[in-house]
């Protein structure tokens, strides 16, 4: 390591890195706003001006800018001397000349770079009194709002949207003093991670315009870690909330980056950041509700459906305790189902109570198997499963079949990254330092390779793909078998039937690329294999790990291959069940065949929307032979109609709890703020039943008897922890409620933070006790340990003279490195099993004539939450069948046209979408939309085209 000399004061630096990121790292200040731990260095700033001296004899020394300055050994340097001062004060004072005085009104008051590097600078008088520069702002959609009058020209926000993002619809505009970062014309960004530019800018001219409608200060926010719970990345997140006094209870205020160096760095998608509104929907549930059982006038509801009432929960839980031990008397059955986007804490405590044989995952047959066949590859020694930096380190990728720009963004943006390893091998070679963005990106050279085969082109990947091929499923399975067999070396795949698997012939653009995408992963040193569920297809996935394991075999080291899951939870829920075992279907099939002197059955039904994994009709036909259903969630949603009981359920930053992301890390989330009303976990909620006194026949020797020895969600964590093998770790997840630094608790509320009393003066001037957490180390006011250093967990990024996001720098192992004192994050420990022969099942095939029905996937509404929030709500597209232009031709489908079409015991009318995006002989159909919950769980399928509706013809000059 490099010794330099910085106001005569020696330090070891790392090799190769800028004096700027030295620095930094090495804790000092130096002011700085083009620099970007992520972008690099563009020297457009000269803000981090430093004094470099020749040797010890030079007094004079020449002025440098410390982000453009490679340390050298033996580099003496100074911060402080006089003329690197007065440069850094000039610079800042003339970035100021136009920058309005508005900060009393600037959402970025109080957490503003600029604020920040003025103070440091020593820029306290403005002499400026002239007309400032003004600039219409433009309307960018319903996330950001845009403010070009504070824009300072650092030009970070176009060097991510379009360098790192790849996005093509912002830019920098004019010349000189006129430059205006912006669209050519109003309209929404088109990037899907268009929420970072928030973060990015160092002041305040893109800001959250969902924070904005219930705007506070920072300093004001009470903040605990959480993990977004829109995908199954799990990124990393920071909730800030403030109790509402308007009377609306919108306590869930924004949701920003936390820095998590293997899950999400410094960035994360607009779906994690922007999602979080459903929080405060109109349809949460804050109180107990109870069917009405009164005659009341008949409405247009649909068959079956309830109204509900208020009911207070001590009646509420009566009547559940007595269901309970109806139970435990064999005069009722009580059958759990589970969720994939709620912690295993609350799924465990619903399988304690009902039993392992009652409980069911709330996923279809299909749903399960593909997080089976997902969990068997990744337990294989022969497969490592890559952290975001390692996705980014990849020099050649293979995708099968797997939309993963809107399935796992943040993956997606890893891979735009590893996109430009060629790039950054060929500036090792001629030694520019890859922190020289600008230097770098100007070399040439073709991208890293990146081969995509998929039914439906994924868009983020296009620009950046060698090769991007649309193929049927069947075809991709087969090319990625014939793959796996020329790396290997053998002669042909075979099934685990002894079919042989290359009957399936490929068409001739997959032909071709056969053996250039063998060739290349062969000779590649760090080879990525990328699928998940997306697909809906087993196969894909068994396909996908056949490749990463002959790989693994060919170059003697564990290929990374990185698989993705369709929610936050959905492979913590999977290791519960066994192959085979918790589908809805055999709950179905189980009711179905009950004898009628059979016990009635009680569902109670945990934080999950059935009508996503089943057809409408299974799922009124699974409600219809339930004698009662209970439901815990936290949103009015389809299901709650059919309920008996409904149950208050906390949202994920209203709870404590463990989620096991797409990696198989076990990741927990705190408790941001109290719920309304009588919110609270689901696991509490059957702890309150279990303890009834109603509840009288639970004895010591129940399994349900457990659920009474639990009072801190610790206690539900030892008992996974004890009782299912691949959790054993689970209690490294984080420290118990007794967790203290030198006696105190962790803050959730900043030093700052004001106004608890005067909030509350119009009910009483009294101080209110603060509410107590009985889980977690944290405290709910600003009492405790405040200091980001002292510990991971503390998400308040606070540093003195550094009070914005660009803090982090202060608690991280060197600029862009691990976080100071984060143990390794804990994963599954599943036993390791070698891949069996997962070659595509003999499923039955499409007849002539039908066409395959896929999946497709949309950023901005698939997830299940996220379409809650009113933001994201509006964005999302309406249900379509999507053809390929051929197709469409063939048929004679004409634009505005609709198709019915025939599956497997159901049909379906959509209007019609003619791309060149989708495969020949695929129709691809939108999952998990709220308009059209059920189409997705029809997915895949064969069907045909019963019939076609094309528009009327126009008549000249009527008009449309």
């Amino acid at each position: 390591m490099p010794t330099i000399t910085i106001d005569g004061r020696q330090y070891e630096v790392e090799e190769g890195q800028n004096l700027l990121a030295s620095c930094l790292s090495l804790g000092l200040n130096l002011p700085y706003f083009c620099w970007h731990p992520a972008m690099g260095s563009v020297g457009a700033c000269r803000q981090c001006a430093i004094i470099e001296y020749k040797d010890s004899d030079d007094a004079q020394g020449k002025l440098v800018m410390g982000c453009m300055t490679q340390v050298r050994d033996g580099g003496i340097y100074s911060l402080d001397a006089e003329p690197a001062r007065e440069f850094r004060g000039a610079v800042i004072e003339d970035l100021m000349t136009n920058h309005p005085h508005d900060c009393p009104v600037c959402e970025e008051g109080g957490e503003c770079h600029l604020q920040d590097m003025t103070e440091m600078s020593g820029h306290t008088y403005r002499r400026f009194r002239g007309l400032k520069r003004t600039h219409r702002n433009q309307y960018l959609g319903p996330f950001i709002n845009h403010e070009m009058n504070r824009c300072i020209a650092c030009y970070r926000c176009v060097r991510f949207y379009r360098d790192y993002a790849g996005g093509d619809d912002l830019e920098a505009l004019g010349r000189n003093n006129q430059v205006y970062f912006g669209r050519q014309c109003d309209g929404k960004l088109e990037s899907g991670f268009s929420g970072n530019l928030v973060e990015v800018c160092p002041t305040g001219v893109f800001t959250d315009q969902t924070f904005s409608r219930h705007f506070v200060r920072k300093w004001d926010l009470q903040t605990a870690p959480s993990v977004c719970e829109h995908c199954g990345v799990g990124c990393n997140t920071a909730p800030g909330a403030r109790m509402d006094f308007s009377g609306r209870d919108e306590n869930l205020r924004r949701v920003v980056n936390l820095y998590n160096r293997d899950t999400n760095g410094y960035f994360i998608c607009d779906r994690g950041r922007f999602g979080y509104e459903y929080a405060n929907s109109d349809l949460r549930i804050k109180n107990v509700l109870i069917a009405r059982r009164e005659q009341v006038i008949e409405s247009t509801g649909r068959r079956n459906d309830k109204l509900h009432r208020e009911i207070e929960p001590p009646a509420a839980l009566e009547h559940l305790a007595t269901v309970i031990t109806d139970s435990q008397r064999g005069r009722r059955r009580l059958v759990g189902i589970g969720s994939p986007r709620t912690s295993l804490e609350n799924n465990f405590a619903l399988r304690q109570l009902v039993g392992p044989g009652n409980f069911f995952a709330g996923l279809s047959a299909r749903d399960l198997e593909l997080l089976h066949t997902l969990d068997h590859i990744q337990r294989d020694p022969r497969i490592s499963i890559p952290t975001i930096p390692e996705i980014e380190d990849a020099d050649v990728i293979l995708v099968l079949d797997e939309d993963i720009g809107r399935t796992a963004p943040r993956v997606a943006l890893a891979l735009r990254q590893a996109a430009r390893n060629n790039q950054r091998d060929h500036a090792r070679q001629l030694e520019i330092p890859l922190w020289q963005d600008a230097c770098v990106r100007q070399l040439r050279g073709e991208n890293n390779p990146i081969f995509v085969l998929a039914s439906s082109a994924p868009a983020s990947l296009e620009d950046i793909a060698r090769a991007q091929r649309l193929a049927s499923p069947a075809a991709i399975v087969s090319f990625a078998e014939q793959l796996a067999a020329r790396i290997s070396a053998t002669d042909q795949p075979t099934t685990t039937d002894g079919v042989d698997s290359s009957s399936t012939p490929l068409p001739d653009a997959l032909e071709h690329l056969l053996e250039e995408v063998a060739e290349t992963l062969l000779s590649a040193r760090r080879p990525l294999v990328i699928s998940g569920c997306g697909s809906q297809e087993p196969d894909i996935l068994a396909a996908a790990g056949q490749v990463a394991a002959a790989l693994a075999d060919r170059h003697g080291a564990p290929c990374a291959t990185y698989l993705t899951c369709p929610e936050t939870n959905s492979l913590g829920l999977a290791q519960f069940f066994g192959p085979g075992e918790g589908g809805l279907e055999q709950l179905l099939e189980e009711l179905r065949q009950r004898d009628s002197v059979d016990p009635p059955v009680t569902l109670l039904l945990l934080e999950n929307d059935l009508y996503r994994r089943l057809p409408a009709a299974d799922v009124e036909s699974l409600f219809d032979r339930a004698a009662e259903v209970v439901l815990f969630d936290s949103l009015l949603q389809p299901c709650s109609r059919r309920a008996d009981l409904v149950f208050p359920a906390s949202a994920t930053p209203e709870s404590q709890g463990t989620l096991v992301n797409s990696s198989g890390m076990l990741q927990r989330h705190y408790m941001v703020y109290e719920g309304s009303g009588y919110i609270q976990e689901s696991w509490r909620w059957l702890v309150d039943a279990v303890n009834d006194p109603a509840c009288s026949d639970v004895g010591m020797d129940s399994p349900a008897a457990l659920l009474r020895q639990w009072k801190h969600c610790h206690d539900v964590t030892a008992a996974i922890a004890a009782a299912v093998s691949c959790f054993r770790d689970l209690p490294e997840t984080g420290p118990d409620e007794n967790f203290r630094i030198e006696g105190m608790k962790l803050a959730r509320q900043s030093h700052r933070a004001s106004g608890r009393t005067a909030n509350r003066a119009h009910w009483q001037v009294a101080e209110q006790a603060p509410l107590t957490d009985p889980d977690s180390p944290f405290s709910f006011t600003m009492e405790g340990v405040q200091y980001a250093g002292a510990t991971p967990l503390q998400a308040n990024i606070w540093s003195p003279g550094w009070n914005s996001n660009q803090a982090i720098h202060k608690f991280q192992q060197g600029v862009g490195g691990p976080r100071r004192g984060r143990e390794p994050i804990p994963r599954l420990r599943r036993e390791p099993t070698a891949i069996p022969v997962l070659l595509a099942k003999q499923r039955a095939g499409q007849k002539p004539g039908q066409f395959c029905l896929v999946p497709t996937w949309q950023l901005f509404g698939s997830g299940e939450l996220s379409n809650y929030s009113d933001a994201i709500a509006g964005l999302a597209d309406g249900p379509c069948a999507q053809l390929n232009t051929a197709d469409a031709g063939a048929l004679g489908l004409e634009p505005g046209g609709r198709l019915q079409l025939r599956m497997s015991g159901a049909e379906i009318t959509l209007p019609a979408s003619v791309s060149d995006r989708i495969a020949p002989g695929v129709i691809g159909i939108p999952v998990g939309l709220r308009a059209a919950p059920d189409l997705g769980a029809m997915l895949p399928a064969a069907a045909e085209i019963v019939r076609i509706e094309n528009p009327e013809p126009v008549e000249p000059g009527e008009s449309l």
